[in-house]
């Protein structure tokens, strides 16, 4: 038996449509990469904006301290490649963001709490850079999403 079974399981996801309890701190890490996605209702378009809110990450950003790697703004959700450097970073980075972008497209723009996952360097976080880089393929129309042939149909 390995020792690491003795320790309890880590949850590296949280928020978003996990139906995680409010009183279940959000497990972050200021060590490694978040993948981070805010999902918007269906109704609002956020592509169309995409300028605006790529322009209000990168000054929110540095004025919090987060580093974006790459960042996706998808028709509906926009995704995050990021390094926070402590929780409160974290929190104040999320709360301006979605706020102002709440306020400049409408109120009841966002469908979940904005979803967390913590990635690991190497392999882990160039999946996740190459995930969001075809995101933005697809969006633009360069690529064309196909399904794999290897996973269930």
């Amino acid at each position: 038996m390995k020792q690491l079974s003795f320790l309890p399981n880590q949850h590296l996801s949280c928020g978003g449509s996990l139906n995680n309890t409010r009183q279940q701190c959000r497990t972050l890490s200021s060590k490694r990469p978040i993948h981070l996605v805010l999902k918007s209702k269906a109704s609002v378009n956020l592509f169309k904006n995409r300028l605006l809110i790529k322009h209000l990450i990168s000054k929110h950003a540095g004025r919090f301290g987060v580093k974006i790697y790459a960042s996706s703004v998808q028709r509906d959700h926009v995704h995050l490649a990021a390094k926070i450097p402590c929780r409160s970073a974290y929190l104040k980075f999320i709360r301006t963001i979605t706020g102002i972008l709440a306020r400049k497209m409408g109120a009841g723009l966002w469908k979940y709490r904005p979803f967390t996952h913590i990635a690991t360097w190497g392999r882990e976080f160039r999946n996740l850079l190459d995930y969001l880089f075809r995101n933005d393929m697809e969006v633009f129309k360069v690529w064309r999403f196909q399904r794999s042939r290897a996973g269930p149909t």
